[in-house]
């Protein structure tokens, strides 16, 4: 059953999670010397590097007649080596990526056909059965072809520090107008109601992303912001409005102009905000002490909004992908795939969430949950009980992001009202 039809996760895991940790095959040694490239961007400090490491050392171990050179590059500069490799027909044997979307440019080298398509083989292959649902498949697809395999994903967390509530005498908001009473009381009584910055690439579009899916559901969203019917509508200065009376006024005073680590350094872990919403990524990246006062919450329906039951922003962080050219070669193929097995089964994906703490797509993991920090566990069931919307920017073209990401930080800085805000989203969305 690997692709199933299964909408929710959790129904799978419990059908799944008696299975075996692995499932993949034993392919004996090459006859001759081998030698692989394996690509990663997780590098130095980066919590997968260790992990990976030891998945890459474990396989070496087991066919001393591979070599692996491992070609390392940090954060987004591996977009830029994965990119040259590609123009210049030498891609790595293995690599991991961020998704098919177009704004990570990975699209446009599958279609250049430099990328394999993994289609058959995952569909065959009896380590992949019932590992990974249908949204991650889905994800992990482009034009109806399987090109990656998933490592870890993300989902959208939205927290409240319990000690800026208690402080103030703000009871945690459980629905639409007590989150809207809440960030009025917070500030009334001197407290920093979100704690976020607005600027590019910002929590502020995290809001935007649930307040937009919330009011015209996540399919419509997506076709407006992929110019594929009209976003200048009243449902989106409705949303606007909401957003508006949401955010505005109640971000620190420089949230256009720092960066997202400055915020937790600034404010989070400072103990100054009273909410929070961002990836999950950011888990370990907060104080012990300031975990310990989070809370988890869902972010709450809309009043009118067409979507009636909470969803969750989700999708893939990373995926394992294999060069096209490679992957042809008879010689090389079987052992890109024993690789790309080992470091995508139930036995990896234990490491890269007990050890690196990584919310991970696998299912019918045993974990250890002295292992994974609280919020992380509470967060991550919150995430997977319910169905998945994807981040509306995946859609937009670089140019049309690069437009996007300004006008929303002007708009949560008070500076468009929320109908000119969205007259202004027309403009750059073409619809």
């Amino acid at each position: 059953m690997h692709h199933g039809t299964t909408t929710r996760r959790t129904l799978l895991a419990s059908a799944v999670a008696a299975l075996p940790l692995t499932a993949h095959a034993a392919v004996p040694p090459p006859p001759q010397p081998l030698a692989l490239r394996v690509a990663t961007n997780y590098a130095g400090v980066h919590p997968m590097a260790k992990v990976v490491r030891a998945v890459l050392a474990e396989f070496t171990a087991d066919y001393p007649t591979i070599s692996v050179a491992v070609e390392e590059t940090p954060g987004n500069d591996h977009q830029t080596k994965i990119k040259l490799d590609a123009s210049s027909d030498r891609m790595p044997d293995v690599f991991n990526y961020w998704r098919l979307d177009p704004g990570f440019g990975l699209d446009q080298v599958a279609r250049a056909g430099k990328l394999a398509d993994l289609t058959d083989w995952t569909k065959s292959d009896p380590a992949f059965q019932a590992l990974f649902d249908d949204y991650s498949w889905r994800t992990a697809s482009l034009d109806g072809k399987v090109y990656g395999v998933p490592v870890v994903m993300f989902y959208v967390q939205f927290l409240a520090n319990r000690a800026v509530f208690d402080r103030a005498g703000v009871p945690l908001p459980t629905d639409w107008p007590s989150l809207l009473a809440a960030v009025r009381a917070l500030k009334a009584k001197g407290e920093l109601p979100w704690a976020i910055s607005i600027g590019n690439d910002s929590q502020g579009g995290r809001i935007y992303n649930y307040v937009v899916n919330r009011m015209v559901g996540n399919p419509r969203a997506l076709r407006m912001h992929s110019g594929l019917e009209p976003i200048n509508v009243p449902e989106m200065v409705t949303a606007a409005t909401m957003l508006h009376d949401l955010v505005v006024g109640f971000t620190p005073a420089d949230a256009i102009s720092i960066n997202n680590d400055a915020v937790y350094a600034k404010y989070v872990n400072a103990g100054r905000g009273a909410l929070v919403i961002d990836g999950s990524w950011i888990t370990p990246n907060l104080r012990k002490e300031v975990q310990d006062t989070m809370e988890v919450l869902s972010f709450p329906l809309l009043p009118g909004g067409a979507q009636t039951e909470t969803n969750v922003e989700r999708d893939l962080t990373s995926l394992w992908y294999a060069g096209a050219k490679p992957m042809r070669d008879d010689a090389r193929r079987p052992y890109i795939q024993e690789l790309i097995r080992r470091l995508s089964s139930r036995a990896a994906e234990k490491r890269y969430a007990e050890e690196a703490q990584q919310p991970i797509p696998a299912l019918g993991v045993d974990l250890d949950p002295t292992k994974i920090v609280r919020i992380a566990r509470t967060a991550q069931a919150l995430a997977l009980s319910m169905p998945a919307n994807k981040w509306i920017p995946s859609v937009m073209k670089p140019a049309q992001r690069s437009k996007f990401e300004p006008l929303l930080g002007e708009f949560l800085a008070g500076d468009h009202p929320p109908a000119a805000f969205v007259a202004r989203l027309a403009t750059i969305f073409g619809a």
